[in-house]
């Protein structure tokens, strides 16, 4: 295969797997990929462990502010902010497309999700194309809501990563990406699987 075909072909697989498409970035992206994939060895899951561990306590950090930051501005539950958010990205789905987004159990999912619908923050309907299912898309009054959180979502993100450059943080995203894009669309499509046959799946890949 000559050398700008497979170039070409690189680019395709990197555009597939990442939001930025700059030209560093897929440099970071190429030579990251040319490194030996790692063997699982007992190092290897300690290395991981450690690795989830420091991702855990930042989020846990960051839940506090953020909502310390909620209740001061005497606004709703954070966990609204983070329905009418991926709602918001996701445009009218189904009620349980949300709920796969948000990685939740259907009867917490549905008690928030219809908690939105009595605030008029979501609006149903029911969907053409399946009269058994409930089509929601966020409203008006939903994406001001939306507006203030993120607002208050901004200022806690400030003191989280306050003293840390913007290259850091771009590199640590870059290479965290792909494991949480390829993880989530797994965790998703496992979580109602026995654990043996989500370990088996997830392995193979």
């Amino acid at each position: 295969m000559k050398p700008v075909v497979q170039l070409i072909e690189e680019w395709t697989a990197f555009e597939d797997t990442n939001n930025e498409h700059s030209v560093e970035a897929f440099c970071r992206y190429y030579l990251r990929k040319q490194q030996p994939k790692p063997k699982h060895t007992n190092e290897h899951i300690m290395n991981g462990v450690n690795l989830l561990k420091t991702i855990g306590r930042i989020l846990k950090a960051y839940s506090v502010y953020f909502r310390s930051a909620v209740s001061h501005a005497d606004m709703p539950a954070p966990e609204n902010f983070y329905y009418l958010h991926s709602l918001n990205h996701l445009g009218e789905v189904k009620k349980s497309d949300l709920i796969n987004d948000m990685f939740a159990e259907t009867t917490t999912g549905m008690e928030i999700i219809n908690k939105l619908i009595r605030e008029k923050k979501i609006t149903e309907r029911t969907s053409p194309d399946d009269k058994r299912a409930k089509l929601i898309k966020i409203t008006e009054k939903g994406i001001i809501t939306l507006s203030e959180y993120y607002k208050i979502s901004a200022t806690a993100t400030a003191m989280m990563f306050k003293g840390m450059s913007d290259d850091v943080l771009i590199d640590c995203n870059e290479m965290l990406e792909h494991c949480a894009q390829h993880n989530s669309v797994l965790a998703v499509e496992l979580k109602n699987k026995p654990f043996p046959q989500m370990y088996e799946r997830v392995m193979e890949q």
